[in-house]
Protein backbone atom coordinates (compact mmCIF):
# COMPACT_ATOMS: atom_id res chain seq x y z
CA UNK A 1 0.00 0.00 0.00
CA UNK A 2 2.96 2.69 1.08
CA UNK A 3 4.72 1.87 -2.62
CA UNK A 4 1.06 2.29 -4.24
CA UNK A 5 0.82 5.54 -2.64
CA UNK A 6 4.44 6.92 -3.27
CA UNK A 7 4.00 5.76 -7.02
CA UNK A 8 1.03 7.34 -7.31
CA UNK A 9 2.16 10.73 -5.97
CA UNK A 10 5.34 10.06 -8.05
CA UNK A 11 3.22 10.21 -11.32
CA UNK A 12 1.24 12.83 -9.76
CA UNK A 13 4.46 15.42 -9.96
CA UNK A 14 5.32 14.19 -13.16
CA UNK A 15 1.70 15.24 -14.10
CA UNK A 16 2.07 18.40 -12.95
CA UNK A 17 5.58 18.90 -14.39
CA UNK A 18 4.10 18.08 -18.04
CA UNK A 19 1.61 20.69 -17.34
CA UNK A 20 4.26 23.30 -16.70
CA UNK A 21 6.15 22.57 -19.68
CA UNK A 22 3.59 22.44 -21.54
CA UNK A 23 2.25 25.91 -20.79
CA UNK A 24 5.33 27.59 -19.93
CA UNK A 25 8.20 25.83 -21.39
CA UNK A 26 11.14 24.03 -19.87
CA UNK A 27 13.04 26.99 -18.62
CA UNK A 28 9.89 27.15 -15.87
CA UNK A 29 10.16 23.84 -14.82
CA UNK A 30 11.39 23.65 -11.19
CA UNK A 31 10.77 22.11 -7.90
CA UNK A 32 9.91 25.07 -6.70
CA UNK A 33 6.54 25.42 -9.28
CA UNK A 34 5.64 21.71 -8.92
CA UNK A 35 5.79 22.33 -5.33
CA UNK A 36 3.03 25.39 -5.95
CA UNK A 37 1.08 23.59 -8.99
CA UNK A 38 0.36 20.39 -6.15
CA UNK A 39 0.26 22.50 -2.99
CA UNK A 40 3.11 20.70 -1.42
CA UNK A 41 6.67 21.12 0.33
CA UNK A 42 9.82 21.60 -2.29
CA UNK A 43 11.68 19.37 0.26
CA UNK A 44 9.04 16.76 -0.95
CA UNK A 45 9.46 16.97 -4.34
CA UNK A 46 13.03 16.34 -4.12
CA UNK A 47 12.13 13.54 -1.85
CA UNK A 48 10.98 11.99 -5.46
CA UNK A 49 13.15 13.40 -8.21
CA UNK A 50 17.07 14.17 -6.48
CA UNK A 51 17.64 17.13 -9.11
CA UNK A 52 15.73 18.62 -12.24
CA UNK A 53 18.23 16.81 -14.75
CA UNK A 54 16.24 13.69 -12.96
CA UNK A 55 13.09 15.00 -13.32
CA UNK A 56 13.23 16.28 -16.94
CA UNK A 57 14.81 12.80 -18.33
CA UNK A 58 12.31 11.40 -16.50
CA UNK A 59 9.66 12.87 -18.90
CA UNK A 60 11.74 12.51 -21.53
CA UNK A 61 12.66 9.10 -21.40
CA UNK A 62 8.32 8.29 -20.41
CA UNK A 63 7.50 10.47 -23.68
CA UNK A 64 10.15 8.42 -26.12
CA UNK A 65 8.86 4.93 -24.56
CA UNK A 66 5.47 6.17 -25.03
CA UNK A 67 5.47 7.30 -29.01
CA UNK A 68 8.16 4.05 -29.61
CA UNK A 69 5.30 1.79 -28.68
CA UNK A 70 2.73 3.43 -30.50
CA UNK A 71 5.03 3.23 -33.59
CA UNK A 72 5.83 -0.21 -33.44
CA UNK A 73 2.12 -1.26 -33.11
CA UNK A 74 0.92 1.03 -35.62
CA UNK A 75 3.78 -0.59 -37.89
CA UNK A 76 2.64 -3.86 -37.06
CA UNK A 77 -0.63 -3.95 -37.72
CA UNK A 78 -0.44 -1.84 -40.63
CA UNK A 79 2.00 -4.19 -42.14
CA UNK A 80 -0.47 -6.78 -41.81
CA UNK A 81 -3.17 -4.39 -44.04
CA UNK A 82 -0.79 -3.92 -46.41
CA UNK A 83 -0.17 -7.78 -46.97
CA UNK A 84 -4.00 -8.31 -47.05
CA UNK A 85 -3.97 -6.11 -49.90
CA UNK A 86 -1.62 -8.01 -51.89
CA UNK A 87 1.67 -6.49 -51.76
CA UNK A 88 4.91 -7.91 -52.09
CA UNK A 89 7.31 -8.49 -49.64
CA UNK A 90 9.48 -5.72 -51.29
CA UNK A 91 6.04 -3.29 -51.85
CA UNK A 92 5.47 -3.81 -48.04
CA UNK A 93 8.82 -2.82 -47.27
CA UNK A 94 8.32 -0.05 -49.11
CA UNK A 95 4.94 1.15 -47.75
CA UNK A 96 5.89 1.06 -44.17
CA UNK A 97 8.73 3.31 -45.38
CA UNK A 98 5.67 5.93 -47.01
CA UNK A 99 3.80 4.88 -43.10
CA UNK A 100 6.35 7.04 -40.89
CA UNK A 101 4.95 10.32 -42.27
CA UNK A 102 1.16 8.99 -41.46
CA UNK A 103 2.95 7.58 -38.53
CA UNK A 104 4.33 10.93 -37.52
CA UNK A 105 0.93 13.07 -38.46
CA UNK A 106 -0.86 10.54 -36.52
CA UNK A 107 1.23 10.38 -33.03
CA UNK A 108 0.78 14.61 -32.71
CA UNK A 109 -2.94 14.03 -32.61
CA UNK A 110 -2.83 10.92 -30.16
CA UNK A 111 -0.27 12.08 -27.93
CA UNK A 112 0.13 15.24 -28.16
CA UNK A 113 2.09 16.29 -24.60
CA UNK A 114 4.57 13.64 -25.29
CA UNK A 115 5.21 14.43 -29.12
CA UNK A 116 5.53 18.00 -27.81
CA UNK A 117 8.23 16.80 -24.94
CA UNK A 118 10.19 14.94 -27.06
CA UNK A 119 10.03 18.16 -29.74
CA UNK A 120 10.97 20.45 -26.53
CA UNK A 121 13.60 18.23 -25.69
CA UNK A 122 15.30 18.31 -29.26
CA UNK A 123 15.24 22.36 -29.39
CA UNK A 124 15.97 23.07 -26.29
CA UNK A 125 19.62 22.46 -24.71
CA UNK A 126 19.92 21.11 -21.38
CA UNK A 127 23.28 21.20 -18.90
CA UNK A 128 21.45 19.73 -16.02
CA UNK A 129 21.65 16.22 -17.20
CA UNK A 130 24.45 14.07 -15.27
CA UNK A 131 25.81 11.05 -16.29
CA UNK A 132 23.18 8.96 -14.91
CA UNK A 133 20.30 10.97 -16.48
CA UNK A 134 22.11 10.99 -19.89
CA UNK A 135 22.33 6.83 -18.80
CA UNK A 136 18.88 6.97 -19.19
CA UNK A 137 18.35 9.62 -21.95
CA UNK A 138 20.74 7.92 -24.44
CA UNK A 139 19.38 4.48 -24.54
CA UNK A 140 15.56 6.31 -25.17
CA UNK A 141 17.35 8.60 -27.86
CA UNK A 142 18.35 5.55 -29.66
CA UNK A 143 15.42 4.12 -30.08
CA UNK A 144 13.48 7.02 -31.32
CA UNK A 145 16.40 7.25 -33.92
CA UNK A 146 16.01 3.28 -34.25
CA UNK A 147 12.51 3.46 -35.46
CA UNK A 148 13.38 5.54 -38.51
CA UNK A 149 17.09 3.45 -39.50
CA UNK A 150 15.16 0.62 -39.14
CA UNK A 151 12.99 1.36 -42.56
CA UNK A 152 15.71 2.71 -44.08
CA UNK A 153 17.80 -0.22 -43.43
CA UNK A 154 15.21 -2.98 -44.49
CA UNK A 155 14.41 -1.07 -47.42
CA UNK A 156 18.46 -1.12 -48.28
CA UNK A 157 18.72 -4.50 -47.78
CA UNK A 158 15.96 -5.73 -49.51
CA UNK A 159 16.88 -3.39 -52.92
CA UNK A 160 14.01 -1.49 -52.66
CA UNK A 161 16.07 1.82 -52.06
CA UNK A 162 19.67 2.32 -53.19
CA UNK A 163 22.32 1.13 -50.50
CA UNK A 164 24.14 3.75 -49.28
CA UNK A 165 26.91 3.71 -46.62
CA UNK A 166 24.88 6.84 -45.05
CA UNK A 167 21.48 4.85 -43.67
CA UNK A 168 22.20 6.59 -40.24
CA UNK A 169 22.41 9.72 -41.63
CA UNK A 170 19.34 8.78 -44.04
CA UNK A 171 17.08 7.96 -41.06
CA UNK A 172 17.82 10.75 -38.50
CA UNK A 173 17.05 12.88 -42.21
CA UNK A 174 13.85 11.92 -41.93
CA UNK A 175 12.98 11.32 -37.97
CA UNK A 176 14.14 15.47 -38.20
CA UNK A 177 12.56 16.66 -41.00
CA UNK A 178 9.74 15.37 -39.84
CA UNK A 179 9.70 16.84 -36.17
CA UNK A 180 10.42 20.09 -38.20
CA UNK A 181 7.52 20.10 -40.27
CA UNK A 182 5.21 19.85 -37.24
CA UNK A 183 7.01 23.07 -35.82
CA UNK A 184 4.65 24.70 -38.70
CA UNK A 185 1.74 24.75 -36.45
CA UNK A 186 3.31 27.29 -34.06
CA UNK A 187 3.26 29.84 -36.60
CA UNK A 188 0.16 31.24 -36.73
CA UNK A 189 0.27 32.70 -40.02
CA UNK A 190 2.03 29.65 -41.72
CA UNK A 191 -0.12 27.27 -40.64
CA UNK A 192 -3.15 29.07 -42.18
CA UNK A 193 -1.30 28.20 -45.54
CA UNK A 194 0.42 24.94 -45.42
CA UNK A 195 -1.24 21.58 -43.90
CA UNK A 196 1.51 19.97 -42.01
CA UNK A 197 0.13 16.32 -42.38
CA UNK A 198 0.02 17.01 -46.22
CA UNK A 199 3.65 18.21 -46.50
CA UNK A 200 4.52 15.06 -44.12
CA UNK A 201 3.58 12.82 -46.70
CA UNK A 202 5.02 14.48 -49.82
CA UNK A 203 8.39 14.69 -47.60
CA UNK A 204 8.69 11.22 -47.35
CA UNK A 205 7.06 10.66 -50.84
CA UNK A 206 10.36 13.06 -52.60
CA UNK A 207 12.91 11.56 -49.84
CA UNK A 208 12.34 7.73 -50.89
CA UNK A 209 12.10 8.19 -54.39
CA UNK A 210 15.58 10.55 -53.88
CA UNK A 211 16.98 7.25 -51.95
CA UNK A 212 16.01 4.92 -55.89
CA UNK A 213 12.63 4.01 -54.87
CA UNK A 214 10.54 3.65 -58.31
CA UNK A 215 8.36 6.41 -58.74
CA UNK A 216 5.51 4.61 -60.35
CA UNK A 217 5.49 1.92 -57.75
CA UNK A 218 5.49 5.17 -55.14
CA UNK A 219 2.42 6.57 -56.75
CA UNK A 220 0.95 3.29 -56.64
CA UNK A 221 1.16 2.36 -53.37
CA UNK A 222 0.66 5.74 -51.54
CA UNK A 223 -3.11 5.45 -51.52
CA UNK A 224 -3.25 2.06 -50.18
CA UNK A 225 -1.10 3.71 -47.41
CA UNK A 226 -3.18 6.43 -46.65
CA UNK A 227 -6.10 4.61 -46.49
CA UNK A 228 -5.09 1.86 -44.14
CA UNK A 229 -3.60 4.74 -41.76
CA UNK A 230 -7.30 6.58 -41.94
CA UNK A 231 -9.30 3.32 -41.53
CA UNK A 232 -6.90 2.58 -38.44
CA UNK A 233 -5.43 5.53 -36.89
CA UNK A 234 -3.46 5.43 -33.61
CA UNK A 235 -6.33 6.70 -31.73
CA UNK A 236 -7.97 3.36 -32.20
CA UNK A 237 -5.18 1.04 -31.49
CA UNK A 238 -4.59 -1.30 -28.19
CA UNK A 239 -1.93 1.21 -26.72
CA UNK A 240 -3.66 4.36 -27.15
CA UNK A 241 -6.77 3.15 -25.06
CA UNK A 242 -3.68 1.59 -22.16
CA UNK A 243 -2.56 5.02 -22.43
CA UNK A 244 -6.05 6.75 -21.93
CA UNK A 245 -7.24 4.47 -19.26
CA UNK A 246 -3.58 5.08 -17.29
CA UNK A 247 -4.16 8.67 -17.57
CA UNK A 248 -7.89 8.72 -16.30
CA UNK A 249 -7.05 6.87 -13.59
CA UNK A 250 -4.29 8.87 -12.62
CA UNK A 251 -7.06 11.76 -12.83
CA UNK A 252 -9.73 10.12 -10.83
CA UNK A 253 -11.91 9.75 -14.15
CA UNK A 254 -13.93 7.03 -14.30
CA UNK A 255 -11.35 4.27 -16.15
CA UNK A 256 -14.28 3.81 -19.00
CA UNK A 257 -13.97 7.28 -20.00
CA UNK A 258 -11.08 9.09 -21.69
CA UNK A 259 -10.27 12.05 -23.96
CA UNK A 260 -8.95 11.83 -27.21
CA UNK A 261 -6.21 13.49 -28.00
CA UNK A 262 -8.58 15.62 -30.33
CA UNK A 263 -10.83 16.94 -27.24
CA UNK A 264 -13.31 14.54 -28.26
CA UNK A 265 -14.75 11.77 -25.34
CA UNK A 266 -14.13 8.21 -25.87
CA UNK A 267 -15.66 4.80 -23.82
CA UNK A 268 -12.60 3.04 -23.21
CA UNK A 269 -14.64 -0.26 -22.45
CA UNK A 270 -15.24 -0.80 -25.71
CA UNK A 271 -12.66 -2.43 -28.35
CA UNK A 272 -12.06 -0.20 -30.75
CA UNK A 273 -13.06 -1.48 -34.09
CA UNK A 274 -9.90 -2.09 -36.49
CA UNK A 275 -11.40 -3.77 -39.56
CA UNK A 276 -10.03 -2.16 -42.93
CA UNK A 277 -12.04 0.26 -44.72
CA UNK A 278 -12.21 1.47 -48.61
CA UNK A 279 -9.24 -0.70 -50.02
CA UNK A 280 -11.45 -2.61 -51.96
CA UNK A 281 -11.39 0.30 -54.48
CA UNK A 282 -7.86 1.11 -54.60
CA UNK A 283 -5.53 0.16 -57.31
CA UNK A 284 -4.39 -3.43 -57.20
CA UNK A 285 -0.99 -4.92 -57.85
Amino acid sequence: MRKELRDQKRRRYLDSAITIVMRDGFDALTMGAIAREVHAAVGTIYGYFPSKGALVSELQVHAVETIVTAWREARTLWSEEFSRAGMSSDERLLAELLAYGEYFSGVRHAYPHEFRLQQMQLAERHDEFGEEELGLLVPAATELMGCSFDLVNDAVTAGVIRGSEDTFERSVCLALALNGISLIENVPFAADLVVPDRMSRALVRDLVISWGADAATVGRLLPIVGAVAASMPLDSMPTYFDHQARVAQQLGIDVTIGIRGDGDTIDLSEEPDRSPVGLDSLPAN
